[in-house]
């Protein structure tokens, strides 16, 4: 079913390189190579249509200034917008060191197996199809009941009749959907892809750790498979500590952006009314969507931690009591080297990992209480 979609490239992100070249933000593909000018003429097209949902929602929500409910409902739904926009200025700003980390991994002669890559396809899909759903359900529901799916200026009045609210609708979902929800996908595609191929590769060393068995006879082949594992070791180190410096303004606007959705909708629970519960639930399905990226970006921090730090282990639980003492002392520096877990960085403040998140929704629930004893 996935077999030709692996096609496309013979290396280990070729479907989220082919996304991420769909969605304008990757021009080392061939094609983009062999049609600069289209591919540029392309890019260039969709920053625009980003800016055009920026600069009519911007001003949409300012003149909704004096309606509080319809303000917040605003900010909260183009606050999607505004964080996708915003990792897109920074992955474009780190594309080249990008470019050169899966050139290194490509030429590594490292294996994914073909479980992961559905994986990391399945991933990207069931999100882009999760959003998109979402986005068009809340679309058709303000349709139905009348109404702008966000505030925004449009060139004409929207409300005159129903082909001008259904046009400003369509006009809203392209802006959106094509230059922000696409890109913001096609970037948690590479970034999750990324991750998990450390993590598995982490995997294999402490399998090979665990494998490996001295004799006098097979000294030699030993100390060149243990050879091998050092340097993989080194190497993934290398890899994750790219990683991070690449990323760590992105992590940053992520959890930056999760933090306002978390305050945003503490505040909006505590004085929407039960005649406004349509508002509400829209609130509460874009925080879900917030949490839902946050929860994908925790957990793989978390598993690298994990099993970055389980390569001691693996090393402790091999049979190094049989191995010359030189082994032994090697052995020691790679156990030494794994208790310093290898982890992702959200701009030096916080780490990615499943503590974060709690610590999230911990302030969130916070945010909340000392909301609602303010305003009973």
């Amino acid at each position: 079913m996935f077999g030709n979609l692996f096609k496309l490239k013979n290396d280990i992100f070729a479907f989220n390189l082919k996304y991420l070249f769909l969605a304008g933000l990757w021009p080392s593909d061939k094609w983009a190579i062999e049609n600069r000018f289209l591919y540029k003429m392309y890019e260039v097209s969709l920053h625009v249509l980003g800016a055009i949902f920026l600069i009519v929602t911007g001003i949409g929500t300012y003149r909704s200034r004096n309606d509080i409910m319809a303000l917040l409902g605003s900010v909260d739904k183009s606050l999607a917008g505004y964080n996708f926009t915003a990792k897109v200025i920074v992955f474009l700003y780190k594309r080249k060191q990008l470019e050169i980390l899966i050139t290194e991994i490509n030429h590594s002669g490292d294996q994914v197996s073909e479980e992961r890559k559905k994986v990391m396809l399945i991933h990207v899909v069931f999100v882009t199809g999760f959003i998109i759903s979402l986005a068009g359900a809340f679309s058709l529901l303000a349709f139905y009941n009348n109404e702008m799916t966000i505030e925004a200026w449009m060139p004409f009045d929207p409300m005159t009749n129903r082909m001008n609210l259904l046009l400003s609708m369509q006009i809203l979902m392209i802006t959106f959907t094509v230059p922000c929800v696409s890109r913001g996908i096609a970037m948690q595609g590479i970034v999750c892809g990324l991750v998990m191929y450390v993590c598995d590769q982490l995997v294999d060393v402490q399998e090979r750790i665990r494998a490996l068995v001295y004799t006098p006879e097979s000294e030699r082949v030993m100390r060149e498979k243990f050879k091998d594992i050092i340097k993989k070791h080194i190497r993934l180190i290398k890899y994750s500590q790219t990683m991070s410096e690449i990323f760590k303004e992105y992590f940053l606007i992520q959890n930056l952006a999760v933090t306002v959705e978390l305050c945003l909708s503490a505040f909006m629970a505590t004085i929407t009314g039960l005649e406004q519960q349509s508002l509400l639930a829209s609130f509460v399905a874009f925080l879900c969507v917030a949490l839902l990226n946050a929860f994908i970006y925790c957990y793989l921090g978390d598993e690298l931690i994990v099993q970055s730090q389980s390569i001691a282990l693996a090393a402790y639980e091999s049979t190094w009591t049989s191995w010359p003492p030189d082994l032994q002392k090697d052995l020691q520096i790679l156990i030494r080297a794994a208790q310093k877990p290898l982890k992702l960085s959200a701009g030096g403040v916080a780490d990615m990992s499943m503590q974060t998140y709690s610590q999230t929704l911990y302030n969130g629930y916070s945010i909340f209480a000392v909301l609602n004893d303010a305003v009973d």
